[in-house]
């Protein structure tokens, strides 16, 4: 982990967010996943870039066997211990998304939820998607949820103020090329601090010429997985789902 991501995914993502247990928008979420990727009780899934495992747990809650990995020990610690509080089975182990410690074809299926974008070159992201394409079996489907770069690049948000549950967070952003870099400053009572956050904004067409050259074909793209047809200039999400095509190693 570099010291940006260290920092602020150790300390600041929770600080941001609040590290709560699946809520009511969560389950939603894993009821259209479920249905996306056509599941069944039994199915192995991975959650490659897990954080503290709320999709995981949400999906081990309706059976599936979920493997959650994240480079996060502090966040992997809030899965396990959620996953304790909840009495939910599921398996969380600290791992680089760019080199996987699965076998090949491990799962029928694997997720990778806001955690795309963050390293520092387009290598290594397509790295990322080549080891999600190697965990699923032929026929096995990946699911992404990533941020709209489209949309992002098209009316960049300079300034936000945000307010979560007493924690005031303020951002600023700028942009180099495609890659959007955050400065975060966070007070309240999930504790105080001052973080860097950089992210490289993909639009649909590169995702899609990216996962089809890992042996991912597109299935489906929508703005939520509920199905909602996917705008580009509207859409805050890309859920984009894809077929591991038989044939690739």
């Amino acid at each position: 982990m570099s010291d940006w991501t260290r920092d602020y995914f150790d300390r600041g993502y929770g600080q941001r967010w609040g590290l709560h247990a699946p809520g009511d928008q969560v389950h939603s979420d894993a009821a259209g996943i479920w249905k996306l990727l056509v599941l069944s009780a039994g199915a192995r899934v991975a959650d490659v870039g897990c954080g503290h495992g709320r999709h995981a747990l949400a999906l081990a809650q309706r059976g599936a066997r979920v493997v959650g990995a994240d480079a996060s020990g502090p966040l992997l610690s809030r899965a396990r211990d959620l996953g304790h509080e909840l009495g939910v089975p599921a398996q969380w182990v600290r791992a680089d998304m760019r080199s996987l410690p699965f076998r090949s074809q491990a799962f029928d299926a694997a997720l990778s939820m806001d955690a795309f974008g963050f390293f520092a070159t387009d290598d290594e992201d397509r790295a990322v998607l080549a080891e999600l394409a190697r965990i699923v079996r032929p026929g096995g489907s990946v699911l992404m949820k990533v941020v709209n770069g489209h949309a992002v690049l098209r009316d960049l948000r300079k300034a936000d103020r945000e307010e979560r549950d007493g924690q005031l967070i303020e951002i600023s952003r700028t942009l180099s090329g495609k890659r959007m870099t955050e400065r975060l400053r966070m007070d309240g009572p999930r504790g105080a601090g001052e973080y860097r956050r950089e992210q490289r904004l993909y639009d649909l067409n590169e995702l899609r010429r990216m996962l089809e050259h890992v042996g991912l074909a597109v299935s489906s793209v929508s703005a939520n997985p509920q199905a909602t047809p996917f705008d580009e200039i509207a859409s805050v999400s890309i859920w984009v789902l894809s077929v591991r095509q038989a044939g690739e190693s």
